[in-house]
């Protein structure tokens, strides 16, 4: 696995593991390879290794940190597709939680760095694209049904998009019930959780976090699976 910054003397190892893809049952040349480790504070680091570069091209490497309270308060980002022509083929960046803003510093194709700033609601989510992210994400936006939430989504992948998407959307995710899904010969209890569209099904386990992921569309099935799993000690991760 790779990583853009070694783990530290004080880092307490919590858990790991690595998303495999496939379409229609075949294998892809692309994984997402992540761990997370304990501060003394109570704070948790992850990183995340996204390769994808021999089907795609693209590569993410992330380094994000979430207080006591499993919020999202800081992300670095360095991300590399050379093939993408016209869009963005390299950038560093970081996003800042501050108080209701999000700092943003940037570099953007080999540019000089920059910065912004965005408003940020103090209850919005943060929709990393990701998955070891987003099986917090994806229950929280199920346990509120009614009204609308802000969602940030960081959009590292599209120029114009670029650093990101502030939305107020409806809950589109419901949480459908419990299965069995199996890592290796281990048993696993996750809820499963499908988008309205019914396109999308994930499967989450007790410590929020993604075993499997069905996406069907225009008749073709994307999947994804988590393997070595090291699971967190504990069910409160």
């Amino acid at each position: 696995m790779r990583y853009l910054h070694a783990i530290q003397p004080h880092e307490r190892f919590l858990a790991s593991g690595c998303y495999r893809f496939a379409k229609n049952g075949q294998k892809l040349a692309k994984t997402e390879s992540w761990a997370i480790h304990g501060h003394p504070d109570g704070e948790k680091f992850v990183r995340v290794d996204m390769d994808a570069r021999q089907e795609e091209g693209k590569s993410i490497l992330v380094e994000a940190l979430l207080d006591i309270s499993s919020v999202l308060v800081r992300i670095d980002v360095r991300y590399e597709n050379d093939q993408f022509v016209g869009g963005i083929s390299h950038l560093r960046a970081t996003y800042q939680r501050a108080d209701e803003r999000l700092q943003i510093g940037y570099s953007l194709n080999g540019d000089e760095r920059k910065y912004v700033e965005v408003a940020l609601p103090a209850d919005a989510l943060i929709d990393l694209p990701l998955l070891v992210f987003r099986g917090s994400t994806i229950k929280a936006l199920a346990e509120k049904p009614a009204g609308e939430i802000a969602v940030y989504v960081p959009m590292i992948e599209n120029a114009q998009l670029f650093p990101g998407i502030l939305r107020q959307v409806a809950s589109p995710v419901e949480r459908v019930g419990d299965d069995t899904v199996f890592v290796g010969k281990r048993a696993i209890t996750a809820s499963r959780f499908r988008y309205r569209d019914k396109a999308v099904s994930y499967w989450i386990d007790d410590h929020d976090l993604i075993v499997k992921r069905v996406n069907s569309f225009k008749q073709q099935e994307m999947t994804v699976a988590i393997s070595n799993y090291a699971a967190p000690a504990t069910k409160a991760l």
